[in-house]
């Protein structure tokens, strides 16, 4: 895992030289494409700073992701010079969005991509002051932007919006749900986003109500994810279910449905059923249930 490296990030004779050194490693992106090692195991690939500098890709715009041991490494989106260096960069990898990787990916892998997409996406939306219009200016490597007016000088952060996900079971079965933009046949677990105001607790509670019209009987934290689509935080929740009477909100799903575990084994073994990506706390979520031999996993 990278250190963010806090210490050096307002440091700028230390990043401008770490930007123009040829060992230091930069993870690219081409908008919301990120660029993949050929092979597995899926990971960023890091490419050298020397090999950039002579494919003449502009660093000055790059972010600092963190260090490993001394070695700096950032992320840059080379999105405006793709065709001029993506030939070149064919032999390090190969370019795919995010959400399309659907095998296994480690936590510091994906951290690391997450990172990435987050604070190139949020640096390309945020180069005016939301308080007077004027251009703002990159601070601590990327991870802030001050306001270039005098008088002003107000300072921006990335966001990180919180979004709970929930596996919600009753009497040993899961809750499988569809939206209408879900790709055919697949199902998931209910999520959406916490309000201001909103403990976690609460959102999981009042989406599941919103809908399926359940009420919740027990609760209990299962994990988090980085989600970088482009910048939330999927905080994962185990619950149980005070009755099974749903009450679907069709302007927000599709269908719900009790499945039983033998009933997703079937209808995964006859392709009537598609779960998410493994790269996802969603699936890690039914994956654990499928796994339990009882209750909530």
């Amino acid at each position: 895992m990278l250190d963010r490296a806090e210490r050096v990030r307002a440091d700028t004779a230390f990043l401008e030289a770490a930007r123009r050194a040829t060992t230091a490693r930069f993870v690219l992106f081409s908008g919301g494409e990120a660029l993949l090692k050929p092979s597995p195991p899926i990971a960023a690939c890091d490419v050298p700073g020397g090999v950039l500098q002579d494919l003449r890709v502009e660093l000055s715009e790059s972010v600092l992701l963190g260090l490993e041991g001394e070695l700096p490494w950032f992320a840059v989106d080379v999105g405006p010079m793709r065709e001029a260096v993506v030939g070149e960069l064919a032999r390090w990898g190969r370019f795919a969005p995010l959400g399309s990787i659907q095998d296994p990916i480690d936590g510091d892998s994906w951290s690391v991509l997450a990172q990435a997409r987050a604070l190139l996406a949020w640096n390309a939306r945020a180069r005016f002051c939301p308080a007077c219009g004027s251009p703002t200016e990159t601070r601590n490597g990327g991870s802030a932007r001050a306001c270039t007016a005098s008088g002003c000088g107000a300072l921006q952060f990335p966001r990180c919006d919180p979004a709970v996900i929930v596996r919600v079971v009753h009497d040993e079965r899961c809750l499988l749900a569809r939206q209408p933009s879900f790709a055919p046949r697949l199902r998931s677990v209910l999520a959406g986003f916490a309000e201001p105001g909103e403990s976690l607790e609460a959102a999981v509670a009042r989406e599941v109500e919103e809908e399926v019209g359940l009420h919740l009987a027990s609760l209990s934290y299962a994990g988090s994810q980085p989600w970088p689509f482009p910048s939330s935080l999927m905080v994962g929740f185990s619950a149980e279910a005070a009755g099974d009477a749903i009450r679907l909100d069709d302007r927000e799903l599709e269908s719900a449905e009790w499945y039983t575990r033998a009933r997703v084994q079937r209808e995964l073994r006859d392709a009537s059923l598609v779960l998410p990506s493994l790269k996802s706390i969603a699936r890690r979520l039914i994956d654990d249930w499928l796994l339990a031999q009882s209750g909530c996993g």
